[in-house]
């Protein structure tokens, strides 16, 4: 079942990410989700990263097919090592769509892939409600801070822990006074620019799920 995404910034957003890197379908699907796997990081500091983190991985990658299939954006194969490997490049109607900033239509492809909640995720909560700190809960449990952020972030959506609970009060206060600054849902990256160096991405994302969760009658 799909609906029809009203807003142009979807169409926007990912074809200014293809504009200025070079990644394959997947990997910048992670890119705009607001990933902080290995393979992404090396950019997480490009113009709209996490721009589109509301939506989940496929709805992203679903996104990227329909601009493909219009021709706004193409693959291109690149030489690696031990095989070539092909990544998007925009084309020349893509790049017109962009810089006049025309409004294009997606379809958001409704799939069955809901952000879960599962054993992994309520045992870091339940390490978290026993007092541990996020460094604490990595380190016993032999996992980045990045993943067990993901944990609770996941909670977060699904209700089992609201935002201001994970994230301290002053980091938490800072990043919902910046998201009231916007008339629409921000990326992570324009919420991140106007908040102190030391704010990471993974608190940013966690405070933007629960605010956003409740705008989106969550």
């Amino acid at each position: 079942m799909a609906v029809q995404d009203k807003t142009r910034k979807v169409a926007q957003v990912i074809l200014h990410a293809v504009s200025t890197l070079q990644l394959g379908k997947h990997k910048l699907a992670c890119f705009l989700k607001g990933s902080r796997a290995k393979e992404v990081a090396p950019v997480a500091c490009e113009d709209v990263f996490g721009g589109l983190f509301w939506h989940d991985v496929h709805t992203i990658e679903g996104f990227i097919e329909q601009l493909e299939a219009m021709g706004l954006i193409e693959r291109k194969t690149m030489q690696g090592y031990p095989y070539p490997f092909s990544v998007y490049a925009i084309t020349a109607a893509g790049k017109k769509v962009l810089d006049e900033r025309i409004e294009i239509a997606l379809q958001e492809i409704k799939r069955d892939k809901p952000i879960t909640v599962g054993g992994s995720e309520r045992k870091s909560l339940e390490l978290f409600r026993q007092g541990k700190t996020v460094a604490e809960i990595a380190r016993e449990r032999n996992l980045a801070e990045s993943t067990i952020y993901t944990h609770f972030y996941r909670c977060i959506i699904n209700n089992l822990v609201e935002s201001d609970e994970v994230v301290p009060k002053e980091v938490h206060d800072a990043i919902k006074e910046v998201c009231a600054k916007f008339r629409k849902q921000p990326s992570l990256k324009e919420i991140k620019e106007q908040l102190p160096q030391k704010i990471t991405y993974d608190e940013i994302r966690c405070v933007a799920a629960g605010l956003f969760r409740r705008k989106n009658g969550s």
